[in-house]
């Protein structure tokens, strides 16, 4: 199932601009040779089309009877500088450079939809989560919840020029919804609005079809504008081919243009020095590179040994051990490389064993808790894992929506074999393996995993072998092993999904999508209750009160052992070349590392530092403490206060 949309809207959509700021005047080295451009190809003066009366959102609109926010937090460090470049690693080339329709999900697509190409309408306060402007100033909701209007702020302008119109928004529809984009998930998505209205230049309004608390959500954030003049005239299968890889033109702070495309080597995106929401709240401190350049490295070992080097500014440690073993080169010593552990909100999804509560064994409860107490998850993460992670016991591990009450269950030997014992389970054939009826307990576990999977698999497999369970580990790729999922096909597998910043419970463990194809109720969870609360939570506009939901939720579907949880990092991990600064809270609230390229400037003062110790082996830079808890402290806090 596809989350991309959903997730980059949640993931702080109010980091997508750009700040002037005050300050130090010292001009950075540049990295990359590039410059802030203008591409604008019509002079259209700043401000409202004289022609459109006040009450139509023209000049003189006054905001009587409609929402907006003024004094909300900003993303970014108000003493950022504008200048240097940034480089960060991606391991494949695109498929494509559109943002819309099929394959448009790769790390350049996400990064064009966070901000630095394209725009939504609103975004979202870093902390609070609280609706703020973007390319809209003003909105309002109907009192059944189900017709949304927004007002398009008279200033914003493309990268060409010309000005953000309604008719953009209804242009952005009509290409979300229609199927020759290829891209199912967004025709649903969007398909349950009705075709937005321009009711005047700078107003836009939008009925839904059913009432649900995220179709503001979505429409509001998810949904990334793109202009008219360049999408509207033409079918979703025109569109695929036309804009493979040539970039429409955005509203956003930076362009990327056809000659900053080298296919298959890198992209890089460049400042736009024409941007209409330079001096907006919501830009304070961020988009403060001249150029970000994403390289083209599908070699990890070969990734580390250039960030090594500084050909990459920053790296995601993905692999414990790398984290644990690997920093021990001389420019880390030295202060020329620093890491983070950032501790933050990003959010988890579910991963582990999951089991086919459909068929025989796992039809059987008993049999489910009874391997669940074998999967020794402690011990993957002492033996193989460096102990960098924590274990999950919930659907929504490490947010406020798990369940505090939910089983703690860990490795017992004991426990399982009173289980199997009482399922039936009692008898050894002379190699030690359980028999019930003739039959061998025997699992069959494909998995698509490398030798790191494969190494905890083994420990598992010797877990199983001792409580008398024979299993066979068979490797496949991952489109099998997802087939195989989608399709029920299976007795236990390993899988892993992406966490969402509000949950989605009714798509992972609503009772009609047990047997349906394209969710992720893989376990087969079937129960009235949950049904019951889904709609519920649907229809809940109080975050509060949805929390409650989401619990009760998660309470009720971790209570059937569907899944044998896994693990999960509370944090991002990070190494990076210490010649940039950034704010104090290092990544926003709930994303991932992408956003060092966004929050993050180069200072310097740090790169002449940098540059002297570079020069000089005696030298060294003091490197701050590798844990950040900046987001666990303002957490703390809230829960403290109860804000």
């Amino acid at each position: 199932m596809k989350n991309r949309a959903i997730l980059l809207a949640l993931v702080l959509i109010v980091i997508s601009a750009l700040f002037i700021s005050c300050g130090k005047s010292t001009k950075p080295k540049k990295q990359i040779d590039t410059k802030p451009v203008s591409i604008k190809q019509f002079d259209t003066p700043p401000g409202a089309d004289p022609s459109v009366p006040p009450e139509q959102g023209g000049n003189g609109f006054t905001g009587e009877g409609w929402q907006t926010s003024v004094n909300y937090n900003v993303a970014g460090d108000s003493n950022a500088i504008k200048g240097g470049s940034f480089t960060m690693r991606i391991p494949d080339f695109p498929n494509t450079l559109r943002n819309v329709g099929k394959d448009a999900n790769s790390y350049v697509n996400n990064l064009m939809e966070l901000g630095l190409i394209y725009e939504g309408l609103l975004a979202q306060d870093p902390v609070t989560e609280d609706w703020i402007p973007a390319l809209a100033t003003h909105w309002k909701v109907s009192d059944d919840k189900k017709q949304f209007w927004y007002r398009i702020n008279p200033n914003a302008r493309w990268a060409d020029g010309k000005p953000v119109t309604a008719e953009d928004v209804v242009a952005t529809w009509k290409l979300a919804v229609d199927p020759g984009i290829l891209e199912a998930y967004s025709n649903i998505l969007y398909g349950t609005y009705e075709q937005p209205v321009a009711e005047s230049k700078y107003i836009v309004s939008v009925k839904t079809k059913e009432e649900n608390w995220r179709q503001f959500l979505y429409f509001s954030g998810a949904m990334r504008i793109l202009p008219a003049h360049h999408i509207g005239n033409i079918k979703g299968s025109e569109y695929l081919e036309k804009y493979q890889f040539e970039v429409v033109p955005g509203s956003g702070p930076y362009a990327l243009l056809k000659e900053d495309i080298s296919k298959g080597q890198s992209v890089t995106f460049r400042r736009r020095s024409d941007y209409w929401a330079e001096k907006e709240r919501f830009n304070v401190g961020i988009n403060n590179f001249d150029a970000i350049k994403l390289e083209v490295i599908q070699d990890e070992s070969l990734a580390f040994e250039k960030f090594k080097k500084g050909d990459i500014d920053v790296y995601s440690v993905n692999r414990a051990q790398w984290w644990a073993e690997r920093f021990d080169f001389d420019e880390f010593k030295r202060g020329l490389v620093a890491r983070y552990r950032v501790f933050n909100e990003n959010p988890n999804g579910v991963q582990g064993l999951v089991f086919n509560m459909r068929k025989p064994p796992f039809d059987d409860i008993k049999i489910r808790k009874a391997v669940t107490y074998l999967w020794d998850r402690v011990k993957f993460n002492e033996k193989l894992f460096f102990q960098q992670y924590e274990m999950e016991y919930s659907y929504f591990p490490g947010t406020v929506y798990e369940n505090p009450n939910n089983p703690r269950i860990g490795f017992s030997l004991d426990s399982a074999r009173m289980l199997l014992e009482e399922a039936g389970w009692k008898d050894k054939n002379s190699d030690g393996y359980l028999v019930k009826g003739g039959k061998v307990f025997e699992l069959d576990l494909p998995f698509d995993g490398g030798p790191g999977q494969e190494r905890y698999l083994t420990i598992f497999q010797e877990d199983l072998k001792k409580a008398g369970i024979k299993l066979n580990l068979k490797q496949i790729d991952g489109t099998t092993r997802f087939k195989l999922g989608n399709e029920r096909n299976f007795t236990i597998l390993v899988t892993a999904w992406t966490g969402l910043r509000t949950p989605n419970p009714e798509s992972s463990l609503k009772s009609n999508t047990a047997d349906a194809p394209n969710t992720t109720n893989w376990p087969g969870i079937k129960d009235a209750r949950i049904d019951e609360l889904c709609d519920l939570y649907n229809k809940t506009y109080d975050k509060k009160e949805r929390i409650k939901i989401v619990r009760e939720i998660d309470g009720i579907a971790s209570g059937y052992f569907g899944y044998g949880f896994g693990w999960y990092g509370p944090y991002q991990r990070i190494g990076f070349h210490n010649k940039f600064s950034y704010p104090e809270w290092i990544l926003p609230r709930t994303s991932d590392y992408l956003f060092t390229c966004i929050l993050w400037y180069y200072d310097p003062e740090k790169a002449a530092e940098y540059d002297a110790v570079k020069s000089d082996p005696k030298k060294k830079i003091e490197v701050k403490e590798v844990d950040q808890k900046y987001w666990i402290k303002v957490k703390e806090k809230e829960e403290a206060t109860g804000k």
